[in-house]
């Protein structure tokens, strides 16, 4: 009986150490797995947030899609009225030129004796004009024409001219006419000089009376060289044809001009 008695003992203190035993590795586990639990939340969060960030770029990539493309058609837009704007300011300048007369107004031939003497004046006096025969165009320098704000020609340029109105008063050349238009850069006229010189002859004291007073000046040389007054015209244009950029001072240079056109 004693023995029997010592083996429930045993029995049940290895059933209470067992009991122990399992106690302690089910609180492990249960630690172990609420660990789990809460990381694979924090994992569940994550991965949302990621979601709900793929969604914001994505949604922001077509945004900038969009705006790029826009941009595109609105710049091809812009550019298609750009070029027929410019299409059509091009049209009214050839209508506006063909009524001012110019280069581009075809003249009559000029007699060949005539083209043949200018040409001859041209290489005598090299860099006071060029002569274009096809449009009949004499293009003077105004720098060397005249002085800085002044309608009195140089002496060279006015030996030039002289000979310019001996061809043009030839019998050969009793058809042809000549139009002098003076031109300007687009700097105003601020010399006093030259505002009391345009108010004595009557003329506005700006680039358009300049180019009147210049034009008018070597109109009288040709008179003078015996070529009838009744086959010349001039007309001053002042800045509003340049022919170069009037940003620059070689561009000023070229805008600064007389030219003649001869019409058979």
């Amino acid at each position: 009986m004693q023995r029997f008695s010592a083996v429930i003992v045993m029995v049940l203190v290895g059933v209470v150490a067992l009991g122990s035993i399992g106690c302690v590795d089910e609180a492990k586990y249960n630690a172990v797995l609420l660990r789990n639990r809460e990381q694979e939340k924090l994992l569940q969060e994550k991965e949302a947030e990621i979601a709900r960030l793929n969604e914001r770029v994505s949604a922001r990539a077509e945004d900038a899609l969009r705006m790029l493309q826009e941009k595109d058609d609105h710049l091809a837009t812009v550019m298609r009225e750009r070029d027929t704007i410019k299409a059509h300011f091009d049209e009214l300048m050839a209508a506006y030129k063909q009524l001012a007369g110019g280069p581009w107004a075809a003249p009559g031939a000029l007699p060949k004796e005539v083209a043949m003497g200018i040409q001859a004046l041209a290489a005598e006096y090299p860099g006071l004009f060029e002569f274009d025969e096809a449009t009949g165009r004499l293009r003077f320098a105004a720098d060397i024409t005249f002085d800085s704000g002044s309608n009195v020609v140089k002496a060279n340029a006015r030996t030039a001219i002289t000979k310019l109105g001996g061809i043009l008063a030839a019998p050969v050349a009793k058809d042809v006419t000549s139009e002098i238009v003076g031109h300007t850069d687009s700097v105003p006229v601020g010399k006093a000089a030259t505002k009391a010189l345009l108010q004595g002859l009557g003329k506005s004291q700006n680039n358009q009376g300049l180019s009147e007073a210049r034009a008018e000046a070597v109109a009288e040389i040709l008179v003078a060289a015996g070529v009838p007054a009744t086959r010349i015209s001039t007309r001053g244009v002042g800045s509003s044809q340049p022919m170069a950029d009037n940003n620059t001072p070689d561009g000023q240079a070229k805008n600064r001009r007389v030219e003649i056109y001869l019409r058979g």
